[in-house]
């Protein structure tokens, strides 16, 4: 009797974690700020403190800015900018927002606006794997719809409060 209580008991504990702890949509639901992100492959480097970046689910949806550089973007002059100029502005920047969807720890994402037109194809998608702890998950690039990633980044992010 005192083993059905216990096993009842760790059971409704336990719950909430899903089965074997599979990670769902809902669990992501929320705002999620940057805080590392490492790079592979040639030139890869770890970023501890990176520049501002967000990632938002809500529903089946998702949105992100992320700000891709080391150092903080230079604020073009007010007026006419060369191309230069906005280039440094607005190349080390990356947006874009659609759907998600999740199976087991892997996410896919297909974009419905971008910062980058050819994101916005209907073939286009984005699929990662992720992991959670706590309050913080980690989002490795798996592929596209060109196929593998090749130098796969993970981005670590935690809950925004």
């Amino acid at each position: 009797m005192m083993k059905a209580a216990f096993t009842a008991g760790a059971m409704t504990l336990l719950a909430p974690l899903g089965l074997a702890g599979q990670t769902t949509a809902e669990d992501l639901e929320g705002a999620w700020r940057v805080t590392e992100v490492v790079t592979t492959g040639p030139g890869a480097r770890t970023m501890s403190s990176p520049q501002p970046g967000l990632l938002l689910f809500t529903g089946r949806y998702y949105s992100y800015t992320l700000v891709t550089g080391e150092e903080p973007r230079p604020v073009p002059p007010r007026g006419l900018a060369t191309a230069e100029q906005l280039l440094r502005a607005w190349n080390p920047f990356s947006a874009n927002a659609g759907t998600f969807e999740v199976s087991g720890n892997v996410m896919t994402r297909r974009p419905m606006v971008s910062k980058s037109p050819d994101a916005m194809t209907p073939r286009a998608f984005n699929e990662y794997t992720f992991r959670m702890s706590a309050d913080t998950l980690w989002v490795t690039t798996a592929a596209t719809e060109d196929g593998p990633a090749r130098n796969p980044t993970t981005i670590r992010f935690v809950r925004a409060r």
